[in-house]
């Protein structure tokens, strides 16, 4: 009677897969490389790095191959690409040279703007302002008060007063005529036609 003998371990087509696996996630890696679409190195593991490089492989070549897999297909098209498929993206002052990145420098009167663009810097225009003969405007004399040389108008004397002497309200007449009594006289009548002034006491 015969036995069929079992083998304890796998085929040997098992025992390639993960070698041929390998060799092919690090030539896809090799040709994303090549064709700019991956910066990372190529050391044959399949990690999310390379799969946003081949996602960027499809939006670019417009492909449509599994992202999550390195695939035959796949390696079959980046090989048939002969030049950069993915755009070099280079930092904020640096602009895409070929295949590596060079420095962006502005002519002279200009500057980087956000853009990554040079643009030509603004010259500050003089503000129009009226011609004031040198004459400083008001909040330079309200800072610092000056004495203007304006001609100095003399002052009119005061009017000086002469007191006339001030009546009493009475009235004396005699051969020479009549007149007022003086302010601080009375007239003290002593009976006949004449009469005698007397000062008030």
């Amino acid at each position: 009677m015969n036995v069929a003998a079992l083998s304890s371990g796998p085929p040997p087509a098992e025992l390639a897969k993960p070698v041929q696996t390998a060799d092919l996630t690090k030539s896809v890696q090799t040709e994303l490389r090549r064709v700019g679409c991956l910066s990372g190195d190529a050391n044959g593991e399949w990690n999310a790095a390379s799969q946003r490089s081949m996602a960027l492989f499809n939006r670019n070549a417009k492909t449509k191959f599994d992202a999550k897999v390195a695939s035959v297909d796949a390696l079959d098209a980046i090989k048939l690409k002969p030049a950069r498929v993915c755009p070099l993206i280079c930092q904020h002052g640096f602009e895409a040279d070929g295949d590596h990145c060079s420095k962006i420098v502005c002519g002279e009167g200009s500057f980087l703007n956000d853009n990554n663009e040079c643009e030509k810097r603004r010259e500050k225009t003089p503000t129009a302002r009226r011609d004031r003969d040198g004459r400083p405007d008001r909040s330079e004399r309200l800072a610092r008060p000056e004495r203007l040389d304006l001609p100095v108008r003399p002052r009119p004397a005061p009017e000086v007063r002469v007191s006339r002497p001030q009546a009493s309200g009475q009235i004396v007449c005699d051969a020479g005529g009549c007149r007022p009594v003086r302010h601080g006289c009375r007239i003290d009548y002593q009976g006949g036609l004449t009469s005698q002034w007397q000062r008030r006491q």
